[in-house]
């Protein structure tokens, strides 16, 4: 088992450490030998330090040894997305620009909650620059593949959590969606994984996205992103948008009254009529097909003849906040470096400069009204389903599926930068595999402030379809 222990899910390595089965230290040295065989294939990781990750393994050693554990996570190897400020590690973003702050002298609130807890810091993982699309390719640091088919893309922005996490490089990260970036390559690489009701996890320093970023969990597991979602989910004085500290236990999931809740599913949630071809890849909507015949057997309430018409386009709402926030970022890097970004953020910061603080404020109004039609929608169901993604993953080369006519960068992952907007919980979960074996997920949408209802609908799905063992032929 010792040459396997980088398959064990966090709440297994604690209770093995509980046993006194083994420790920190053995752990994380058998994840060091993966990192050192498998990081240069999934290119997960843009850095980390032996030294350190041992450092931090033989202190959470001794203090299982003499019963002092510093918290839920003490022992845990997890990684972090080069996104989220470190101390210890440069915060790069994955570009080739130097005049933002690369180093800090405090860590993200996130950072510090995970530290404090015990959990033992692995490393940075892969993003593309300021994570500013749904697929991982970085300028500095090259693309990451799907641990599944390593032809493949894993997805993005947080595309080198996920895949560090499907590739048992560490059972947790930590990684940020404004627009999809942790569920996207969670559905891409058959994981859970979390965006919170907005404030509900502390960020610092504010992104300049604004309101539509979100810090979450990456796992295995329901129960494992449930454990991280308890450390992270607390108010900080640093982030003057955190939400009040809530007297809730993620862990805790009672399926008891889980057949009387109000199911709404939803198979292109609303945006159909928005895009001229956005229809689901053919195994997906026959996998979905099949999940939603599984979920009846159980007995559970499916409305499936209900429909989301959304007051104004989230698309368009998006990309003009989205293309603002690449401009506002842009006037904090020099002039004489722009010339080293991204074609694709250098044209978002184009469209952004094209906008006035008017058009922002529309922007923001016509974003209330969606979020207020969502909150009636609510009134009529307890959570919603759906597919979380309508393609399955494609070339680590491309930005776009190739069949995709349109060549706008948001146009393949409509199904969750929607939920960024109205400020709503969303989860993905693994629920099936494509013939060629390739994971697809399933995006659960609570009410706001009800992120809860999210992990129980996650973990009852787990249960059902029973998926977590299984993992990538090339692991």
């Amino acid at each position: 088992m010792k040459n396997e222990l980088f398959k064990l899910t966090a709440k297994n390595l604690i209770r093995l450490y509980q046993r006194k089965k083994t420790n920190p230290t053995e752990v994380v040295l058998n994840i060091i030998d993966q990192l050192d065989k498998k990081n240069q294939k999934f290119n997960a990781f843009v850095d980390y330090d032996k030294e350190k990750i041992l450092q931090q393994a033989k202190l959470s050693s001794k203090r299982w040894m003499t019963g002092e554990i510093k918290g839920a996570l003490d022992g845990i190897p997890i990684s972090i997305k080069d996104l989220l400020i470190t101390k210890d590690y440069h915060t790069r973003r994955g570009s080739f620009v130097e005049s933002l702050p690369i180093s800090s002298d405090k860590n993200a609130p996130v950072v510090k909650k995970v530290l404090d807890k015990g959990a033992i810091i692995l490393g940075k993982t892969t993003t593309p620059e300021f994570g500013h699309k749904g697929t991982t390719q970085s300028i500095r640091y090259g693309s990451t593949l799907n641990p599944w088919n390593t032809d493949l893309n894993a997805g993005g922005s947080s595309g080198g959590s996920a895949a560090a996490v499907a590739a048992g490089l560490g059972p947790l990260s930590l990684g940020t969606d404004g627009g999809g970036s942790v569920r996207i390559p969670c559905s891409f690489c058959g994981l859970f994984g979390h965006k919170p009701t907005f404030g509900r996890v502390p960020a610092y320093p504010i992104s300049p996205f604004g309101t539509v970023a979100n810090i979450g969990p990456i796992s295995r597991t329901v129960e494992d992103g449930a454990l991280l979602m308890n450390v992270i989910a607390s108010s900080d004085k640093d982030d003057w948008y955190s939400l009040p500290n809530e007297n809730i236990n993620y862990s805790e999931i009672n399926f008891d009254n889980i057949r009387n809740m109000r199911i709404g599913v939803f198979k292109h949630w609303g945006m159909k009529k928005f895009f001229n071809e956005i229809s689901l890849d053919n195994e997906i909507n026959l996998v979905f097909e099949d999940i939603l015949s599984e979920i009846k057997k159980k007995g559970l309430l499916l409305d499936m003849s209900s429909k989301i018409c959304w007051p104004n386009n989230p698309a368009d709402i998006f990309k003009t906040i989205w293309y603002i926030g690449a401009a506002n970022l842009s006037k904090k890097i020099n002039k004489e470096e722009l010339h080293k970004i991204d074609k694709n953020f250098l044209h978002f910061i184009d469209e952004g400069n094209k906008f006035s603080v008017f058009d922002f404020l529309n922007a923001e109004a016509k974003r209330a009204e969606n979020s207020s039609y969502l909150s009636y929608l609510f009134e009529h169901f307890d959570v919603l389903i759906g597919p979380t993604m309508p393609v399955l993953p494609f070339d680590h080369s491309e930005v776009i599926p190739k069949n995709f006519n349109d060549k706008d960068l948001f146009s393949w992952t409509p199904f969750t930068y929607p939920f960024n907007l109205t400020k709503n919980p969303s989860s993905t979960i693994n629920c099936g595999f494509s013939k060629s074996g390739l994971p697809i997920g399933i995006q659960v949408v609570a009410p706001i402030y009800e992120d809860k209802t999210c992990f129980l609908i996650s973990a009852y799905l787990e249960k059902i379809f029973s998926l977590t063992n299984i993992w990538p032929k090339f692991i």
